[in-house]
């Protein structure tokens, strides 16, 4: 049977009051979320009609190396590496107390390769989170840290619709072996090496980087 791995989000669970969340608590609230819920039927559509197994993954705060930073409103990760390292107070909205389950690329992309090969994976549905929430203002700080910068946020008013909180229940990625390997601290270190590196470039050099 021809196999595909898609995403879908953890936005799906943003109705819901259960932490950490299984992958059963599914409430979708905004557009975003119900149109990863039309996606889901889609791949079921796709399995029943037309043989395609399928794998859904539940993304949470995926961080790391190339991660989209252009964005109009970019990741808060990236957002406060380049912000912080260009000595701009970066912008949090809301008052920061608002929890993410944040998950490193690499540890992601370990369970990508596992449903290639892994036959368990075939048919499933699976949070890719590392198990832990922190919220802005400790991301915040901890970028600030690391960074050794004493700038301030600048504080905006909350973004409409965004869940208070995210938290994964893993237990059915952890099943297979599956864990996350990589700390809060060691990915942010490795984010501002690659940002500094890639990133925050000498203007002329800009194209040679690319």
């Amino acid at each position: 049977m021809r196999k595909v791995v898609y995403a879908e989000s953890s936005a799906l669970y943003e109705g819901s009051s259960v932490f950490p969340t299984p992958e059963g608590e599914v409430t979708p609230e905004s557009f975003y979320a119900l149109s990863k819920m039309a996606e889901r039927h889609f791949a079921e559509g796709y399995r029943r009609f037309q043989g395609l197994n399928a794998t859904a993954l539940r993304y949470f705060c995926v961080y790391g190396p190339r991660q989209d930073y252009r964005r109009t409103i970019p990741p808060v990760m990236s957002a406060f590496i380049i912000k912080l390292s260009r000595g701009v107070c970066p912008t949090i909205y809301g008052t920061g107390e608002k929890r993410r389950d944040f998950v490193y690329v690499d540890d992601v992309n370990d369970f990508h390769l596992q449903c290639l090969n892994d036959p368990r994976t075939d048919g499933g549905t699976f949070n890719l989170g590392s198990g832990r929430s922190y919220s802005i203002r400790e991301i915040f700080e901890a970028v600030r840290r690391l960074l050794g910068s004493d700038l301030e946020p600048v504080h905006a008013d909350d973004l409409p619709g965004e869940a208070v909180e995210t938290l994964a229940d893993i237990s059915a990625a952890r099943a297979l072996g599956w864990a996350p390997r990589t700390g809060l601290e060691e990915g942010l270190r490795r984010s501002i090496d690659y940002i500094r590196e890639r990133v925050l470039i000498p203007e002329g050099e800009a194209g040679a980087a690319r």
